[in-house]
C-alpha cells in the first residue's frame, strides 16, 4: 500500500536479511510492532498510535529503499548496525543525518548508493519523500552466518527497539535521545 498525497500515514520499515542472523533484527522488530499495534503483543500498545501506521520489511538499500519511501511524509527505519562503539543489543534512535558512517552498509548495498545520497537525488525530482527519515538501530554482531537465529543480546533488544518505535509514533516530532546518539540498552 502506498500513502496518498497528504496522507499522514507513517511508514515503518524493518530492513535486513531475515536469514543472516542478527541482520534480521529489523524484520523481527517489524513483526513485534505489528503484533503490539494489533494488541496481540505483550501488554498491547501502551503508547497508542494516534496516526496511521504502515509496517513493511525490505532487504534493499539506497535507491530501491528511497523508492519505497515515496508518498510518505514520515518514515522510521529499523536496522542492524555494527559500529563497534556499543555493546550488541544497544538501541539508538537517530535522524538519518545523525547516523555514524561506520556500520551503515545496511542502508546501502554494494551496487547502490546510500539512502542519504538517494534522497538527495530524489528531492530535486520532486519525489514526495520524508523530510528526515528516523532510524532505530540495534547494535549487532553481523557475521556472515546463515540462519534465522539472533544472538541473545540482539534478541533481547527487540522489545526495546519496538518500544522506541512506538514512542516515536506517539510523538509528532519523534525526538532523538539526548545529543542525537543516546541509547536505550537492554
Amino acid at each position: 500500500m502506498r500513502a496518498a498525497p497528504g496522507d499522514d500515514t507513517t511508514l515503518v520499515l524493518g530492513l535486513g536479511n531475515p536469514i543472516l542472523g542478527d541482520d534480521g533484527v529489523g524484520w523481527r522488530v517489524a513483526e513485534e510492532l505489528e503484533a503490539r499495534i494489533a494488541g496481540g503483543g505483550p501488554g498491547g500498545d501502551p503508547h497508542g498510535t494516534p496516526r496511521r501506521v504502515e509496517v513493511d520489511r525490505l532487504s534493499v538499500g539506497g535507491l530501491r529503499l528511497m523508492e519505497r519511501l515515496i508518498g510518505y511524509r514520515r518514515a522510521i527505519i529499523v536496522d542492524a548496525v555494527e559500529t563497534g562503539t556499543a555493546p550488541p543489543g544497544t538501541v539508538r534512535r537517530l535522524r538519518l543525518d545523525d547516523l555514524p558512517v561506520v556500520g551503515l552498509d545496511r542502508l546501502a548495498s554494494a551496487h547502490d548508493s546510500s539512502l542519504a545520497a538517494a534522497l538527495t537525488l530524489g528531492r530535486p525530482l520532486r519525489a514526495p519523500l520524508p523530510e528526515t527519515p528516523w532510524v532505530v538501530t540495534v547494535e549487532a554482531e553481523l557475521g556472515i552466518e546463515v540462519g534465522d537465529r539472533l544472538t541473545p543480546a540482539v534478541e533481547a533488544a527487540i522489545p526495546v527497539a519496538t518500544t522506541a518505535v512506538l514512542e516515536m509514533l506517539a510523538d509528532d516530532e519523534a525526538p532523538v535521545d539526548a545529543g542525537g546518539t543516546g541509547s536505550c540498552t537492554n
